[in-house]
């Protein structure tokens, strides 16, 4: 006979895995697309160090101003232009992805760990364990995600370990909401019953029959958060609160080139572009792992 604690939670996890698959991903266009170039723009932030570009700090009055795809004898070797330094574009953008890309999926893990091991203790114990985990989501809610972020910035000074602290501790509370309502969900379902009565331990509860099938909906809000934390991220280092000056990001070269806008449309253009392909592409991909963990949300 079929034991019902194991099946239960081994039957959702091949209904995941069959809906996650590379025939799905191909039949959706958009995720592909999204996919293949968070893949380039990943590997080339990765290979940053070995490419054969310039480095992203090397000036060159005599070449400012270069713009992209331009013929003059002082754009060889700078395919996207330079800015007001004579520094490369193109490097200064991939040397930025590396920035932007760590940053957003560092506090996304950081974020999720966290935010969901709050979530399952407040939705599996609940009481006054849940009550005060609950009352300071509360409170975090009650500010605005960026506000919040920029007075913790404010307080503790622009560097890039603080951006990875404060979007952290600003993050995690979306986790902890969704987790704890899904583990209201599942704490009374057969299976998590059948093994109470066989004697299972709290911790082996949460870890074993609870916390696998959490995993799916935690992925699907991480894979939208990363994009969510690479703006906040360019608009704390666009304040002047991020990331600091002699670190290449997007966001710094967005607030550098607002300056020169007339006369050098490029050098906010195109870190801005970078971003909004970015964030576009994980949120096409996030739809997708929506739609393959769940099809029922698809058809809503």
């Amino acid at each position: 006979m079929t034991d019902p604690v194991a099946s239960a939670p081994t039957a959702a996890r091949s209904s995941e895995s069959r809906g996650i698959s590379l025939r799905s991903l191909l039949r959706n266009k958009a995720a592909t697309a999204a996919l293949v170039y968070l893949l380039l723009v990943g590997l080339a932030a990765a290979l940053a160090p070995v490419l054969p570009i310039v480095s992203p700090d090397k000036q060159n009055l005599r070449a400012r101003f270069v713009a992209p795809v331009s013929q003059a004898p002082a754009a060889a070797g700078h395919p996207l232009g330079t800015d007001q330094l004579g520094r490369d574009i193109l490097s200064r953008l991939v040397n930025g992805a590396r920035v932007s890309l760590s940053v957003g999926f560092l506090v996304v893990l950081i974020a999720a760990v966290f935010g969901s091991a709050l979530g399952l203790l407040a939705g599996y114990l609940g009481g006054r364990v849940e009550t005060l985990i609950m009352r300071i989501t509360d409170v975090f809610l009650a500010f605005p995600f960026l506000l919040l972020a920029v007075v913790f910035m404010a307080t503790l000074g622009p560097s890039l370990k603080n951006v990875i602290l404060v979007l952290s501790l600003t993050g995690w509370v979306e986790y902890a909401r969704v987790v704890r309502a899904q583990v209201l969900s599942l704490r009374n379902i057969e299976y998590v019953k059948a093994a109470e009565s066989l004697g299972a331990q709290a911790p082996r509860l949460m870890a074993k029959h609870i916390l696998p099938n959490i995993v799916g909906p935690t992925i699907v809000i991480a894979s939208l958060h990363v994009g969510s934390v690479i703006i906040a991220e360019a608009s704390l280092t666009f304040l002047g609160l991020g990331v600091p000056p002699s670190v290449p990001t997007w966001g710094m070269m967005l607030a550098t080139g607002r300056d020169y806008l007339a006369v050098a449309w490029w050098l906010s253009t195109l870190p801005g572009v970078a971003i909004v392909l970015t964030v576009l592409s994980l949120n096409f991909l996030g739809d997708w792992l929506r739609d393959a963990i769940d099809p029922t949300l698809g058809r809503s």
